[in-house]
């Protein structure tokens, strides 16, 4: 379980991504604190339906293609209207697909830096203009940190998210706190396949020996928007069970 942190209630918080795993928990743990929550969502109503029928008015359903920056300045613009204003974002919406170099289309290359890295622009963009104060939070990944081998678009994508992160931190301060979560395998839809080919093999290069349930990202993201944690900024807690430790040597 997520703890929780009373400095959220009744702050308005954009969840993106808030229709399945890390950024559905998000949007749960938020709203079971007494935050209100603009759960923003592609395709999958249902889980923020359902999220609003348990929730009530605290919930706030916003479907939006952010692969698009009509899509990303209207979820921004949603969530500042919802109450009048905007506390915080966690930017958890993104995709992850196969992509070998020698195979690699540009439409498969433009489309994961569309959804994962351009949102992320568009977003902080328009949640600068809005936000006086506050806390953005990123969903990063351990691939952006050491790269990842058939996946180097989703790597590059991450990776450019982590440089924005640190350069926002700069230019956004003091008033606006920006920090990374990078998560290195969690049990997500996303993530079932690979996890069911080889999961085995996944664990036992993780020191704490367990995938990430997305509950362990949530907490880490719901310690970055509250003001436990005033004090960071241009942080990246990489929430990977360790898999990024050097190996011992001799």
């Amino acid at each position: 379980m997520e703890p929780r942190y009373t400095d959220l209630q009744d702050k308005t918080l954009l969840v993106t991504g808030a229709s399945s795993g890390i950024g559905l928990r998000i949007a749960a743990a938020l709203a079971s604190g007494g935050a209100r929550v603009v759960a923003q969502y592609k395709t999958q109503a249902d889980p923020v339906l359902r999220l609003q029928e348990e929730h009530g008015a605290l919930i706030h359903p916003h479907e939006a293609d952010l692969s698009e920056e009509d899509g990303c300045v209207g979820t921004v613009r949603s969530a500042a209207e919802a109450t009048g204003a905007l506390h915080g974002m966690v930017h958890s919406a993104g995709i992850w697909n196969d992509g070998p170099i020698r195979e690699l289309s540009r439409d498969t290359l433009e489309t994961v830096f569309r959804v994962n890295t351009f949102s992320s622009y568009y977003l902080s963009r328009e949640a600068a203009r809005v936000m006086t104060a506050g806390s953005l939070v990123f969903i990063g990944s351990t691939a952006g940190q050491r790269g990842e081998p058939g996946h180097s678009h989703y790597a590059g994508s991450k990776g450019a998210v982590q440089s924005l992160v640190y350069s926002l931190a700069q230019e956004l301060a003091p008033d606006i706190r920006v920090n990374l979560v990078s998560p290195g395998w969690v049990r997500t839809p996303m993530a079932e396949d690979a996890l069911k080919a080889r999961e085995r093999d996944i664990v036992a290069a993780i020191p704490l020996r367990r995938v990430a349930e997305a509950e362990d990202v949530s907490a880490a993201a719901l310690f970055l928007l509250s003001d436990v944690s005033r004090h960071l900024t241009g942080q990246d807690i990489c929430c990977s069970g360790g898999a990024l430790l050097p190996l011992p040597r001799g």
